[in-house]
């Protein structure tokens, strides 16, 4: 299909063309189109005029229903619409006991985890999902599970029956947080978890003792998120060739500080954004809407809203 760049280029050039005819017939210009001032009785003619000998000339009637149908043939053409759903995680054990898990897979989903999770396909029951991406940790595993258990249970299926994991979604890295209760990195690391709560990426440090490496954990999660988006779009551009299909939906099951930073990166939004926009409770769920998967480079995207548990109407593109 040509680009929409090729389509409104060409239809400049036909609009100038009409002009520089309707130029020569009012004005007897020489744009190009002589003959027409011979034939013309007088300069400054009326409109009316114009269209009546437009109308009785055979080539100019042909190529005004030329380009009437050339509109029509654009206005016609379906927009491409990729949505996707970021969801994440369910309530694991960590979480009800307040203790950090990071990209850590040591936690498991609560019984009110899984309720949430089966609560929560829900907000997919009117979509047609394509393509699952998830965290290759295993909350998000379970809580794709449980929406697999709930769809089954459906009595039409929405989800694909195979999914894709890919690494880059897993929880932000928190290096020797991972693991601690909240209490304790409060009293330990005071500023950094200040940092953190406040969402300033250039101050909340974080150290790995295992190559004794002070990490910036929330601008590697926005430089991660940013990458894995450009994965994912292309994996989806490809499928959309492949399979010729205009829309496309996805459902990313992943991590609530991850998905944030997968909203913000979606929607040109810095690591300073981090918690302004409104976190991801347990299962949560953002709707996210591009027009484009082109990543050469990425496109913003068009809007966004909170899909789950409370909807919210659509937010248009704004730079942070």
């Amino acid at each position: 299909m040509p680009s929409w760049q090729c389509i409104c280029g060409f239809w400049i050039y036909v609009s100038l063309f009409d002009l520089a005819i309707v130029g020569d017939l009012m004005f007897g210009t020489t744009l190009g189109f002589g003959t027409h001032s011979s034939i013309w009785l007088k300069s400054n003619a009326s409109f009316h005029d114009v269209l009546s000998y437009i109308i009785s000339d055979g080539k100019l009637r042909i190529m005004l229903l030329f380009q009437l149908l050339f509109l029509f043939g654009v206005i016609a053409q379906p927009i491409m619409c990729f949505t996707v759903y970021v969801m994440r995680h369910g309530q694991t054990d960590a979480n009800a006991n307040e203790i950090e898990q990071g990209s850590a897979d040591f936690s498991r989903l609560t019984d009110l985890g899984k309720e949430q999770a089966s609560n929560a396909y829900q907000a997919l029951v009117d979509t047609r999902v394509t393509s699952i991406y998830t965290s290759p940790l295993t909350r998000a595993r379970q809580t794709l599970e449980q929406l697999r258990q709930a769809d089954a249970s459906s009595t039409q299926t929405v989800l694909p029956p195979s999914d894709l994991i890919l690494h880059n979604l897993r929880e932000i890295d928190q290096y020797d947080w991972q693991g601690q209760s909240y209490s304790e990195l409060k009293r330990q690391f005071p500023e950094s978890w200040r940092a953190w709560e406040k969402g300033i990426p250039d101050e909340m440090k974080v150290l790995e003792t295992a190559t004794d490496i002070v990490h910036y954990p929330l601008l590697e999660m926005w430089e991660r998120a940013d990458r894995v988006w450009n994965e994912i779009l292309d994996l989806e551009k490809k499928q959309q060739d492949d399979n010729n299909e205009k829309d496309r939906s996805v459902l990313i099951v992943a991590h609530g500080n991850l998905g944030q930073a997968l909203l913000g990166s979606a929607m040109g939004w810095d690591a300073n954004s981090f918690n302004e926009k409104g976190v991801f409770g347990n299962c949560g769920m953002a709707k996210i809407e591009f027009l484009d998967l082109d990543t050469s480079p990425r496109k913003i995207a068009n809007r966004w809203c909170w899909q789950w548990p409370v909807p919210s109407a659509w937010s248009p593109t704004t730079t942070t």
